[in-house]
């Protein structure tokens, strides 16, 4: 069954304990990549390091290209529903929000996809 999680720290501290880890990293520099934004962390990244290093990014496209960044939601598969739903008049708050929202999708198709295919 697929853990439920309630912020980005409790997802990255577990998934940093498990070998699903390397794998969320190498799935989010896919999606990155995809969506044509140089971002590119290292598998011995910390969880601390790639949420900082996510939040600096999602919040450089809110505020500077928004284009990538609905880019971005829509090859990650966050539903665009979600994003509306949050209410935050602080970009910090709202981009921890959406980093959330990233991590949690992302992490479901990597434990699928490691599921369903061993």
């Amino acid at each position: 069954m697929l853990p439920t999680y309630h912020n980005s720290k409790d997802l990255l501290v577990n998934l940093a304990k498990n070998e699903l880890y390397v794998k969320l990293i190498a799935q989010l520099n896919k999606d990155f990549s995809l969506a044509n934004f140089d971002f590119k962390l290292s598998e011995n990244s910390t969880p601390l390091i790639l949420k900082e290093a996510l939040k600096k990014a999602i919040k450089h496209l809110i505020l500077t290209d928004s284009n990538t960044y609905k880019t971005l939601l829509y090859i990650v598969d966050v539903p665009e529903e979600m994003t509306r739903k949050i209410a935050s008049s602080d970009i910090d708050a709202y981009t921890d929000n959406i980093i959330f929202l990233i991590l949690k999708r992302v992490w479901k198709k990597v434990w699928f996809r490691t599921k369903y295919t061993s």
